[in-house]
C-alpha cells in the first residue's frame, strides 16, 4: 500500500475536530430519539408509531388484532397508484391489513366504484370510507393519517376487528352528494392539458411537417393564387390529422386498460421511446454530414399533389389523414409517451386530454399555415426548415431518450 502523504498538523486537528463535533451531534440525536420513542412519539417509520400508539389508547387496533380488509381501486402502470400501495405497506408494518388490489377497468373494478361512488384513481376503502386522490393530492403523509383515521373510526364501529369486504346491493354505503357517473371530467387539471398541449406542440413542429406544409402552400398558389383556398386546405389538412391521431389514441386507450396488456406496454414503450431517440440523434448527425435523412416524406408528394389538383375538402382531409401516417416515424414515440401517462385516467379524461394533445400536434400546421396565408413566402419557411432541421432532429431525440428511463421506472 502506497504512503500517506503527510498533510501537517494544521489539516489533521480540524479533521479530528470535525469528527468529535459529528460523533456528539449523532450521539444527542439518538439520545433525543430514544426519548421520543420511549414515550410513544415517532418511530423510525415517520410517525406510524405514535399516531398508531394514539389509536389504541382510544380503543383502536392493538398489534394483536385480526387483520383490517382495505381495497385499493388502481391503474396499470399507475405510480400515483404505486405510491398509495407503499403508504398501505407501511401501515401495515404497525397494524395487520389485509389489502385486495382491483384494476378499476376489470368488472370487479367497476362494481367496486359504482357501489363506493368512487371518484379518483387511486382509490382505499375501509369499511364505509373512500379515500380518493384528490383526497390527499399526492401527500402521503396526509393520507397515512387519513388512513388511520379511518382505521380508527371503523374500529369505533365494531368492538371487534372489521372486516370490510365488498358489500352487498343492500348494504349500507356511505354516498357522498359530490359523486358523478363514470364520464366525470372533474378530475381534469388545467396545468396538466397545458403541459400535454406543449407536448403536442413540441411532436408537431418538425422538419416533416415544414416539408409537406411547403409544398401543398407552393402548390395551391401555383395553381389557384386563391390565400382563401390555402387557408381552407390549412383547416381541413389539420382536422385530418386530428382525427386520425384522435381515434389512434382513442383506441390505445382502450387496450392499455386491459390487464395483460398494460403490463407490458411499459417494456416496449421503453425500448420504443429508445430506438426513436437514438433514430433522431443519427438522423441529426447525417443531416450535419449533409447526407439525406432517415424520414423520407418524398415518396408521398404524388398523393398530396393528386389531392391538391382537386380542390375539394375532402382531399384535403385525406391528405391530412395520409400525412399523419407518413408523420408517425417523427411523432410516435413521444404521443405513446403521453398515452402512457394518461392511461391512468379515466376514459373520458383520458380521452379529453388525447384532444389537447392533438390540438398541439396541429397547432404548429395552423400558426405556419396562417402566416402563409397572410403572404409569408414559402422558401422563407423552406429556408428556416433546412436551417434547423438539425436542432429540431437532436431536441427531439434527446427528449425521447430522457423520457425512455423515466418511463420505465415510472418516476412520471
Amino acid at each position: 500500500m502506497p504512503p500517506i502523504p503527510s498533510r501537517g498538523l494544521s489539516s489533521i486537528i480540524p479533521a479530528r475536530r470535525a469528527i468529535r463535533i459529528l460523533l456528539f451531534v449523532g450521539i444527542a440525536m439518538a439520545s433525543l430519539f430514544g426519548c421520543i420513542h420511549a414515550a410513544g412519539g415517532e418511530d423510525a417509520d415517520g410517525g406510524i408509531g405514535s399516531s398508531a400508539s394514539q389509536l389504541a389508547l382510544k380503543g383502536g387496533y392493538a398489534p394483536s388484532a385480526d387483520p383490517v380488509e382495505v381495497i385499493i381501486i388502481v391503474s396499470p402502470g399507475c405510480p400515483k397508484c404505486a405510491a398509495a400501495e407503499r403508504t398501505l405497506e407501511k401501515v401495515g408494518r404497525t397494524m395487520p391489513l389485509n389489502v385486495s388490489s382491483y384494476y378499476f377497468s376489470t368488472d370487479e373494478g367497476h362494481r367496486i366504484i359504482a357501489q363506493y361512488n368512487v371518484l379518483d384513481i387511486p382509490a382505499i376503502i375501509i369499511g364505509i370510507e373512500v379515500i380518493d386522490y384528490r383526497d390527499y393530492g399526492g401527500d402521503a403523509s396526509i393520507l397515512e393519517n387519513k388512513v388511520l383515521q379511518a382505521l380508527y373510526n371503523q374500529s369505533q364501529r365494531s368492538e371487534t376487528a372489521p372486516s370490510i369486504g365488498l358489500p352487498g346491493n343492500n348494504s349500507p354505503i356511505q354516498r357522498r352528494e359530490d359523486a358523478l357517473p363514470g364520464y366525470d371530467l372533474q378530475d381534469l387539471s388545467l396545468s396538466t392539458a397545458l403541459a400535454v398541449t406543449a407536448g403536442g406542440f413540441v411532436a408537431g413542429f418538425n422538419p416533416c411537417l415544414f416539408g409537406i406544409l411547403v409544398f401543398l402552400a407552393a402548390s395551391i398558389l401555383s395553381t389557384s393564387g386563391k390565400r382563401r383556398e390555402l387557408i381552407l386546405m390549412v383547416v381541413f389538412f389539420s382536422f385530418g390529422i386530428f382525427s386520425m391521431y384522435l381515434l389512434f389514441g382513442l383506441g390505445m386507450q382502450r387496450l392499455l386498460h386491459s390487464e395483460a396488456i398494460a403490463a407490458s406496454f411499459r417494456y416496449a414503450l421503453t425500448v420504443l421511446l429508445l430506438a426513436a431517440g437514438l433514430s433522431q440523434v443519427i438522423d441529426a448527425i447525417l443531416l450535419k454530414q449533409g447526407k439525406a435523412s432517415l424520414f423520407r416524406t418524398d415518396w408521398a408528394l404524388q398523393y398530396f399533389q393528386a389531392g391538391v389538383e382537386r380542390r375539394r375538402f375532402s382531399s384535403y382531409f385525406l391528405a391530412g389523414a395520409l400525412f399523419s401516417l407518413v408523420k408517425l416515424p417523427c411523432v410516435g414515440g413521444l404521443y405513446l409517451a403521453i398515452l402512457d401517462l394518461i392511461s391512468a385516467k379515466s376514459y373520458f379524461v383520458g380521452a379529453a386530454y388525447l384532444m389537447f394533445f392533438n390540438l398541439g400536434v396541429i397547432l404548429p400546421i395552423i400558426v405556419v399555415g396562417g402566416f402563409l396565408a397572410l403572404g409569408m413566402s414559402p422558401d422563407r419557411v423552406d429556408r428556416f426548415r433546412k436551417d434547423h432541421r438539425v436542432g429540431m432532429r437532436l431536441f427531439t431525440g434527446l427528449m425521447l431518450l430522457v423520457l425512455a428511463p423515466l418511463i420505465y421506472w415510472q418516476i412520471i
